[in-house]
């Protein structure tokens, strides 16, 4: 028998005690919280991608010796849309990833469904770049490994919570 009191909390917050012993944010479970941080890092990627796809759209004409061809203009205009199209999707699903760790209502959702686009479109991205001779082992293998990063993500951030 001891005689000593029990010491009591200085606080609520202590007297609940800590549960979550992880170091994923409590609202999240270790696999979504690691799939949230690969759509960040992939929504980086994009971006950093996006900017350099648009600077080789508008540096194109530059790259002639000579006088540059007549349709310069809409040779670059492709690469141009499509790296503001990276900048912007890079840009929403970072947003995104940040918003869903930070517990940001809806955020959940909507960076399932960037992710879930992102996927289809990296799918998209490999049967165009096998189709088209002579086909790109590397980006192939390098736009399927984004598809698979970007669908577990969103299956990860569109199933229900338990």
């Amino acid at each position: 028998m001891t005689s000593r009191r029990p010491v009591r909390a200085a606080s609520a917050a202590g007297a609940r005690g800590r549960t979550h012993h992880s170091l994923a944010p409590s609202h999240l479970s270790e696999a979504t919280a690691a799939a949230t941080v690969a759509v960040i890092v992939g929504g980086v990627a994009l971006v950093i991608t996006g900017v350099g796809m648009t600077a080789m759209a508008l540096t194109l004409s530059a790259r002639y010796a000579g006088d540059p061809p007549p349709d310069v203009g809409t040779l670059s205009l492709l690469p141009a849309l499509g790296g503001i199209g990276l900048i912007a999707l890079g840009g929403l699903l970072t947003a995104g990833g940040v918003g869903v760790l930070a517990a940001a209502r809806r955020s959940r959702l909507a960076t399932g469904v960037l992710a879930a686009i992102s996927a289809a479109l990296s799918a998209i991205g490999v049967v165009v770049v096998m189709a088209r001779p002579p086909a790109d082992v590397v980006l192939a293998v390098a736009l399927t490994v984004a598809m698979l990063v970007f669908g577990v993500a969103a299956i990860l951030l569109l199933r229900p919570r338990r």
